[in-house]
């Protein structure tokens, strides 16, 4: 039944055996295989208190179901406020194959007590330690590709919003440090506006805006926090893209529900999900491999600037 090579087991035998296992549906216990591998068949994501975006959920779960051809299983771990040297043992506790960690919920000692127990572990986005794999997002090119166009369609005045939430907010300082880098290339200012993702924060900073000295384009973090500006901008009559240019990221299908049409920095894929799958089995199994780019940023025009 487990195709255990060099087996005295005659192949009519093995035959005559399999035909009774699936005359009785049998399917093997993914517990008993656990106890013979010393581990689970489980691939751990930690969740955050922010739940993950549409672009990440999609890519977990195409993830999951490649994993599954490969014997695996992904979990979400449920558990938001675990991290460091804490979650390393929440997330040990379950015995898994691998964790797939992003860069804040990291520590060297976190990383060491999993290593140690003969569990892989795969940074998404980064690591602030070495691990057997990294799957990179380069997200300051996506800040860089929303103030290229802005430059190039002849913008000079630009306002990025940076979220306030934890969990982002990192993730939105990154982008602001792509876009600023070429807006300081052209010579061009930079306003950094922090931002709730509520209909009223962003009504707070457009009736800022309409009281005069507002920038002529706005890099808005994502899609979402860029739809709620859009939103608020309309209440108040200014209009997009005239008065104000505005760009979000993720390309999500939200941008061509609102009007004006969202533009929205899009992230390609550079690999398929089934190659992504076979390298985290390959470090569970042992090996160390080069980092793995996830996307690229590509800039989807549309209405709004």
């Amino acid at each position: 039944m487990n195709d255990v090579l060099d087996s005295r087991i005659p192949e009519e035998t093995r035959r005559r055996v399999r035909d009774v296992a699936a005359e009785l549906g049998y399917q093997p216990r993914s517990d008993a295989r656990s106890l013979r591998r010393g581990r689970t068949d489980l691939v751990i994501v930690p969740t955050y208190e922010i739940p993950f975006g549409q672009l990440i959920q999609r890519f977990f779960d195409g993830l999951a179901r490649e994993l599954h051809v490969l014997g695996h299983t992904l979990v979400i771990h449920g558990n938001p406020a675990a991290h460091g040297i804490e979650g390393a043992r929440a997330w040990g506790a379950l015995n898994p194959a691998a964790v797939l960690v992003l860069p804040d919920r990291m520590s060297p000692e976190g990383v060491e007590y999993l290593t140690s127990r003969g569990i892989a572990v795969v940074a998404v986005g980064g690591s602030p330690v070495p691990v057997p794999l990294t799957l990179t997002v380069d997200q300051a090119a996506a800040g860089a590709a929303a103030a290229e166009h802005f430059v190039h369609r002849g913008r000079r005045d630009f306002a990025v919003i940076v979220p306030r939430e934890p969990g982002v907010a990192e993730l939105g300082l990154e982008r602001l440090a792509g876009f600023r880098a070429v807006a300081d290339r052209a010579g061009l200012p930079v306003r950094v506006v922090e931002m709730s993702e509520t209909p009223q924060d962003a009504a707070r900073i457009a009736a800022q805006w309409h009281a005069g000295d507002r920038p002529d384009a706005v890099y808005g973090y994502n899609d979402e926090y860029a739809a709620l500006l859009l939103g608020a901008l309309y209440d108040l009559d200014i209009t997009t893209p005239k008065d104000i240019a505005l760009i979000g990221t993720d390309d999500l299908p939200l941008c061509d529900m609102v009007r004006p049409r969202l533009t929205s920095v899009a992230f390609e894929p550079l690999a398929s999900l089934h190659d992504i799958a076979a390298a985290i089995i390959a470090t569970i199994e042992g090996a160390v491999l080069p980092d793995v780019a996830l996307w690229r940023a590509a800039l989807s025009p549309r209405d709004s600037a």
